[in-house]
């Protein structure tokens, strides 16, 4: 099978309203498409054959590779009619059915989130470019593309040179399901609005999966009270009111004052139930309205994205792990 690498650049991340009411840089376009181009070049130099890129109506890929000399094959996906993350979610999807063996995602929590929703278990180099960073790190673009090279071409066992990442499983009265990968609030809102979510003190109850004291957003209110690493098993559940009080950094160059009325945590597949009236918040973005009566079932798991650990796929000696 041909040694293939995907590019998913999400063209909107790192440019919604929290950079109205907070300190957030926005990343524009010319920055998402250096980090294309050394991505692109890294996963050739990794032993990638074929490449294939998301298209969008700003057409980051087509311009980051413009000059480059590849030795490889370049595909692109349509470009879509217009800016959503069922795009994401859809050429994550396309990947899967394609046999792409490592996927290069550029974009915050919410992209990671859309790409789950589409291919659950994908091998990924997470490159963080959005708001909220929790789920990708900071990475150099070079080195990212040529881990995920590597991986696609030389095909080790996944769990030799990749973590697998917690999900957080969401499951309606009514039957439908929703997934997110840090954590998910219910908010005292009647409505998505601008979807962002940049006030403690709407929030009414909330599971975080990751819960690091060393990151911003709302997963990092969980911190103050049970911290909990991307590793370990299970979450923390926290209910809002009157308690103890805290002030958290809610959005880059933001904080929010917060009071948590209690706090458990949450082994693997323990289940939180959250009932309406209020908006469901996805990864710190209000999402889906939870009406009155209406009931949501939410379960961290250990069964998401595989997250390819750069620095051992950087040392792999192919004789030990393929």
């Amino acid at each position: 099978m041909t040694a293939t690498v995907g590019v998913i650049a999400n063209p909107v991340a790192g440019k919604d309203i929290r950079r109205l009411v907070s300190a957030a840089s926005p990343v524009s376009d010319m920055a998402k498409i250096g980090i294309i181009r050394r991505a692109v070049v890294g996963a050739v130099e990794g032993g990638a054959q074929r490449l294939l890129i998301t298209d969008d109506r700003r057409a980051l890929g087509l311009r980051a590779i413009d000059g480059l000399s590849l030795d490889a094959e370049v595909a692109f996906l349509d470009a879509p009619p217009y800016d959503s993350g069922v795009n994401s979610q859809n050429a994550a999807a396309i990947f899967r059915d394609r046999g792409v063996g490592a996927v290069i995602v550029l974009g915050g929590d919410g992209t990671h989130r859309d790409v789950v929703k589409g291919w659950r278990t994908a091998p990924v180099v997470a490159v963080s470019t959005g708001t909220n960073n929790v789920f990708p790190r900071q990475v150099e673009a070079t080195i990212a593309g040529q881990a995920a090279g590597v991986v696609a071409s030389q095909q080790p066992p996944i769990h030799k040179v990749a973590n697998q990442a917690k999900i957080i499983d969401v499951e309606f009265d009514h039957g439908e399901t929703e997934q997110a990968l840090v954590d998910i609030a219910l908010v005292d809102e009647s409505f998505t609005g601008s979807r962002a979510v940049w006030k403690g003190q709407s929030l009414l109850e909330m599971v975080a999966a990751i819960a690091e004291r060393a990151t911003v957003g709302l997963s990092s209110i969980a911190s103050r009270v049970a911290p909990t690493t991307r590793h370990q098993p299970g979450g923390v559940h926290v209910t809002f009111g009157e308690g103890e009080r805290f002030r958290v950094p809610i959005a880059p160059g933001l904080f929010s004052e917060v009071e948590i009325a209690s706090w458990r945590r949450l082994r693997a597949n323990d289940f939180v139930e959250m009932s309406g009236p209020g908006v469901l918040s996805f990864d710190g973005e209000r999402d889906l309205v939870l009406a009155s009566g209406r009931s949501a079932r939410v379960t961290v798991s250990h069964d998401g994205l595989w997250v390819i650990d750069i620095e051992k796929v950087m040392s792999l000696e192919c004789g030990e792990a393929c």
